[in-house]
């Protein structure tokens, strides 16, 4: 197993000018219904333009937590001034949520919809599947494909 995933590992790839990346997790802590959130943006040559780091109350799931998050960090990019960028997300359920062109008819769908106007706020808004490893490396395979 550590054979292959050395293979399909890959270091973080800078955007393409003028493009900002912003890269994120986030975590819920069930008991309490507490999520916790990081985020990062960066330029092509590798330049951190913003960080942050929020902590939200009283977040059902850990679907909601994820949704939650990339709902936050479309608004902190937008925040920052930032108007052509890649977010990058391990959760392949929100990426495709916010592609699909139909309405979201989930649990999450004020989220999905919410994202989904913000993000045509941006000069260009592209969401990108990563599989986040621990040593910080990403993948571009689902984490179910492996």
């Amino acid at each position: 197993m550590r054979d292959y995933l050395s293979k399909e590992l890959k270091r973080w790839k800078p955007p393409k000018p003028p493009s900002l990346k912003i890269s994120f997790d986030a975590a819920l802590q069930s008991y309490t219904k507490k999520s916790c959130m990081g985020i990062v943006g960066r330029n092509s040559e590798r330049t951190v333009l913003g960080l942050r780091m929020i902590i939200n109350n009283h977040v059902p799931t850990p679907l909601a937590t994820e949704a939650l998050a990339c709902l936050q960090v479309i608004q902190m990019g937008l925040d920052l001034g930032f108007r052509d960028v890649v977010i990058e997300r391990d959760s392949l359920t929100i990426v495709k949520k916010l592609h699909a062109q139909n309405e979201d008819g989930s649990v999450i769908s004020a989220y999905i919809t919410n994202a989904k106007s913000l993000s045509e706020i941006y000069y260009r808004c592209n969401f990108k599947h990563v599989f986040l490893a621990a040593d910080g490396c990403d993948c571009s395979r689902d984490r179910e494909g492996l």
